[in-house]
């Protein structure tokens, strides 16, 4: 079974845990490391054989764009992280269509292909932020894949459904919502989906999650984050959303385990898994 492999095209100081400390309007003034290490994920997909989804930060294609078309001549799919890394429940429906028109348009411009998929920063499509669906429609998206079914204090619609289904539907267009994977054992969901699970659980617990989805009859999405590779990224105080930041934990171990699941399991990019064309 084909899963869906994605990378969320970030520098190492654009994540929520350090909105505290590093201002959007600072941005510019920090060393970025996101071609060097986004060309090292390349790098390893090539050496399985192996096409993803790239949920792409815009503001980087701004001043990368380079980096995005080779990312799209790679066979790899071009999707939406948005422009600047803004929680949808921090904006207004206005503010959240802008967002998504000029990162839609941006990146198209790029690479001369339609996008079609879209992430939430901090998979902040939650109960507080569901209009943001009808707004994705609107804008043209085909798919989602922001919601994550588990209860966390940052992101997540515990109820959820947990695979791929139509989330909206007007009669002429269609949503297709791919919910970030989790295991369901013990009466709850376990969350599995990659990046910072894959850095903080063993190895043996996400290989587990995903045969047990599997064997469900359904396929998993796993996502990371170009950073994660980079053991070697400057270091930033900082608290984190929930209070601690889980952003530097095992950074040296992710390259290993992420070779072992690019082995272990089959995958593809989203549009793909999705059945899209």
């Amino acid at each position: 079974m084909n899963n869906a492999f994605s990378v969320d095209v970030e520098d190492w100081y654009q994540v929520s845990d350090f909105e505290e400390v590093v201002d959007f309007s600072a941005w510019a003034t920090y060393e970025s490391r996101v071609v060097r290490n986004t060309e090292r994920v390349l790098e390893l997909l090539d050496a399985c054989g192996i096409k993803g989804t790239f949920f792409v930060l815009t503001w980087n294609a701004e001043r990368h764009p380079e980096l995005i078309r080779t990312i799209a001549r790679g066979g790899h799919e071009i999707a939406s992280h948005g422009y600047r890394h803004r929680l949808i429940y921090e904006q207004s429906p206005e503010e959240f269509r802008d967002d998504i028109m000029r990162s839609k348009k941006i990146l198209e411009d790029i690479t001369g292909t339609p996008v079609w998929g879209y992430r939430a920063p901090s998979f902040s499509l939650t109960a507080a932020s569901i209009w943001a669906l009808d707004v994705l429609l609107d804008c043209g998206m085909r798919y989602d894949s922001s919601i994550f079914p588990v209860s966390d204090r940052l992101y997540g619609i515990p109820g959820a459904r947990r695979f791929p289904f139509v989330i909206r539907d007007d009669g002429d267009r269609r949503l297709v919502e791919f919910p970030m994977t989790t295991a369901r054992a013990a009466g709850r969901n376990w969350p599995l989906g990659g990046g910072a699970y894959l850095r903080l659980f063993p190895y043996a617990y996400m290989r587990w999650g995903i045969r047990r989805v599997n064997r469900e009859g359904q396929p998993a999405i796993v996502y990371m984050h170009p950073w994660e590779v980079d053991p070697d990224q400057p270091r930033i105080k900082a608290r984190g959303k929930r209070g601690v930041s889980t952003h530097y934990i095992n950074l040296s171990r992710m390259e290993g385990r992420l070779r072992r699941l690019l082995r272990d399991f089959s995958f593809a990019p989203v549009r793909d898994v999705l059945g899209l064309s």
